[in-house]
């Protein structure tokens, strides 16, 4: 057993690590995680360490969400699958025992460890940069591959969290130095994921600061200058909505359009080939009319490496990519047109770009334009495999019907998938078997895993320590909460460890410090 101060030290240590740590993959957030595990242990005061959490209901409730996956392994029939996904949680129960039992982080603590936190954003975000502008010469062929370190999904959630955070101290910090260095790194970080194309980490960004700014308008503003920005955020909000409901259609053809005028005869003779029965158009361009699959065929291979009857790089059919890229332009789908694509345009289809304002209008627009294709395929009742919205319907939908067998208490801790795959038989799901996945949405896994029951603890986990705390809890937790419980919507974000970890670290973090302050067993003089 070292001196006390050797063990807050090595306490200080591990928390900060992890901070920072777990921005960069498996074994920076696992080693931290050790280590304070082991300096907990070797403080030994286990009698002490009882007394502060057998009354503390903040621990307990906690603590709870991983004593529902304990319970739900009495009845699960996957048992490796159960325990591997207990120990995927073991820091749900492992960081609550550590953090509530350990002297509060005073002011100074608490702002270091954020400096690290942000500063690894920060760090994280230069390296993708340049994995995607092709420094690393690693072949990115979904700009979604540049997030090395983890899903970009879950990346953007710590992303969306530290621009809040950065433009909260750049107004708190009193040196103007640190001030602007905090809005230039949140201005980056705005950049970054708008050229990464994270559409849903900026969802919830933008959703998150709406409800921040409404409810603190509200706090401390008067109502007059409250309720004027209430309406202006409300008119910038249907114009944005207005806008993109009108872009839902942007893959219907346009009638007018000299496009999609029926040709007979290509250059050469041959006949074109038409699909009056398909609709699917590109920039108002009819997509199946004036083809001949020869012509395309031929000259394909001839200025390619990929195979006209083989895959792109994104594993679509390079038929299909080559004629939505020719659409996009208005022309004929013939070897007069392929002939005429530029190297740029050759490389961009081999890549999967189907569309060649794709490369124009990069980030966050073209991901949108992805995302309207894919609805529009949804619509028309097309295979909704590879495609990340239609998918995600699928698999609620599947969700739904498992739910309907098992009301109750679930499927149990480890047969989520078992019982996905049973059901996508059951109702011949038309999704491809390499993307017949679980839920996406953290709502509908706990209650696929353990019924109505475990769904209304996993609510209760969530909402009575905010709302007990709600008085004492630092601001920043606000913003990591809103980002978090969004994120359960679309994502399965406690079923990994990027995912678990950052929940728990903030989650237990901001609740801890919370707690202490109405705790008299701990003593810090400068408590936060």
């Amino acid at each position: 057993m070292l001196p006390d101060i050797w063990h807050r030290y090595i306490f200080l240590f591990g928390i900060i690590g992890l901070a920072a740590g777990m921005l960069f993959g498996t074994v920076p957030t696992s080693i931290p995680q050790i280590i304070l595990a082991a300096n907990w242990l070797l403080e030994f005061d286990f009698q002490r360490k009882w007394q502060q959490l057998k009354t503390n209901k903040i621990f307990w409730v906690l603590i709870s969400f991983f004593i529902l996956h304990m319970l739900g392994m009495i009845y699960t029939q996957n048992y490796l699958k159960g325990l591997d996904d207990l120990r995927n949680k073991i820091p749900l129960i492992v960081l609550p025992l550590i953090f509530f039992t350990t002297n509060p982080l005073n002011e100074k603590e608490f702002k270091y460890l954020f400096k690290l936190y942000f500063l690894s954003v920060f760090v994280s975000s230069i390296y993708c940069y340049l994995v995607y502008a092709g420094y690393t010469k690693k072949n990115i062929v979904d700009v979604r591959n540049a997030s090395v370190f983890m899903s970009h999904i879950r990346y953007s959630l710590f992303i969306s969290f530290a621009i809040i955070g950065l433009f909260y101290y750049s107004v708190k910090e009193s040196k103007f130095y640190n001030k602007l260095l905090s809005f230039l790194i949140a201005a980056w970080l705005v950049f970054f994921m708008y050229k990464l194309d994270m559409a849903t980490g900026a969802l919830f960004l933008i959703l998150t600061t709406f409800l921040l700014l409404i409810v603190y308008s509200f706090k401390w503003l008067n109502k007059t200058i409250a309720l004027s920005v209430l309406g202006v955020f409300l008119i910038v909000a249907s114009l944005i909505i207005s806008k993109a409901y009108k872009s839902l259609n942007m893959y219907e053809p346009t009638t007018t359009n000299p496009a999609n005028i029926i040709l007979h005869k290509t250059q050469s003779g041959n006949t074109y080939f038409h699909n009056t029965l398909s609709t699917a158009a590109e920039n108002g361009n009819l997509i199946n009319i004036n083809i001949n699959e020869d012509e395309l065929k031929k000259e394909w291979n001839k200025r390619s490496k990929n195979n006209f009857d083989g895959l792109d790089n994104k594993g679509n059919k390079i038929r299909f990519t080559l004629l939505r890229y020719l659409a996009s332009k208005g022309v004929a789908k013939d070897s007069v047109a392929v002939s005429k694509l530029s190297p740029e345009d050759i490389d961009h289809i081999e890549n999967g770009i189907s569309n060649y304002e794709y490369d124009l209008h990069s980030g966050l627009i073209s991901k949108w334009r992805e995302l309207v294709w894919e609805y529009t395929k949804f619509k028309k009742g097309e295979n909704p495999s590879g495609h990340s919205i239609s998918m995600r319907l699928e698999f609620w939908k599947t969700g739904a019907y498992i739910f309907n067998k098992h009301p109750l208490l679930g499927v149990g801790t480890g047969d989520i998938q078992d019982s996905y795959n049973h059901m996508y038989e059951k109702t011949n799901s038309k999704l491809e078997t390499v993307w017949r996945l679980r839920c996406h949405n953290q709502y509908l896994a706990i209650t696929v895993a353990f019924g109505l029951f475990g769904l209304i603890l996993f609510l209760f986990y969530l909402l009575y320590p905010a709302y007990t705390l709600r008085k004492t809890l630092h601001f920043l937790y606000w913003p990591f909460f809103s980002i978090a419980v969004l994120s359960f919507f679309t994502e399965d974000t406690l079923e990994t460890q990027s995912g678990v970890t950052f929940f728990i670290f903030f989650q237990t973090l901001f609740l801890w410090l919370a707690s202490a302050k109405s705790t008299p067993v701990f003593k810090n003089k400068k408590e936060l």
